[in-house]
């Protein structure tokens, strides 16, 4: 068995990180095992990774964000242009809420796209709520959205 990666990074006592090229990187769960690929549909550099409440992922490219939910390993990549101050709401199953510049983003894991955005001043998870509208498909498909 061979070992091909850039670089290893333990992050905390929880995490591991192999970056297996600039663009991508494993991130490992150590106590159960489970792996999620973390990759740049662009050809960008992965600069920043954090981890929110033992179960959300945020990844920082030059020129977009990644987010993900590590225990259904749903990943999204949306172009953004933040400053840095960005605030993640994660109390919505399905959908991260992102806070930066008096301007909330709602992503759902798995789709690249952002569902909405609007400006506010002020943002708390205990007064938002989001609903994703499914309906199956004929013919068993997988659900799509409205």
């Amino acid at each position: 068995m061979y070992y091909a990666g850039l670089e290893r990074y333990k992050y905390g006592s929880n995490y591991g990180m192999t970056y297996v090229s600039p663009s991508q990187v494993i991130f490992k769960r150590i106590s159960t095992g489970a792996r999620i690929v973390l990759s740049a549909m662009f050809p960008l550099e992965i600069t920043k990774i954090n981890v929110y409440q033992d179960q959300f992922i945020v990844g920082h490219t030059p020129e977009t964000l990644i987010v993900g939910d590590i225990g259904s390993s749903l990943i999204s990549e949306v172009q953004w242009q933040g400053s840095g101050n960005e605030r993640f709401i994660f109390d919505t199953a399905k959908v991260c809420m992102i806070y930066n510049a008096g301007e909330l983003t709602l992503v759902e894991y798995g789709n690249n796209e952002p569902l909405g955005s609007c400006r506010t001043e002020h943002v708390s998870g205990h007064l938002l709520s989001v609903r994703l509208s499914e309906r199956p498909m004929l013919g068993g498909a997988p659900d799509s959205k409205r």
